[in-house]
């Protein structure tokens, strides 16, 4: 498999057994005509996400850990929520 990009594909199985569902043993060509990316930043959709402007979104708790009103520290432990609520002062967010 060395060499192949399964690794970085979408149907990779993460099993020393199983290469992919696709593939068992590996793909016999390269590069793999079946390959999806699993990478969460490619190229092609970088210029997109560049137009979005994102010194507008810095204030949010996503990137800071903060409550934007009150400065209350949201836990790094756990999975950042759908919802933004702040416990201390109600501060509420669901643009992500």
């Amino acid at each position: 498999m060395q060499g192949y990009q399964c690794d970085r594909c979408d149907f990779f199985a993460h099993s020393p057994y199983l290469v992919c569902a696709l593939h068992p043993k590996g793909p016999v060509e390269q590069p793999c005509p079946d390959f999806e990316s699993a990478e969460l930043w490619q190229t092609e959709l970088l210029e997109d996400f560049c137009d979005q402007h994102m010194e507008d979104f810095f204030w949010h708790p996503l990137f800071t850990g903060r409550c934007p009103e009150c400065h209350y520290s949201f836990s790094r432990m756990k999975l950042p929520p759908l919802v933004w609520r702040c416990p201390v002062c109600g501060w509420e967010d669901d643009t992500f």
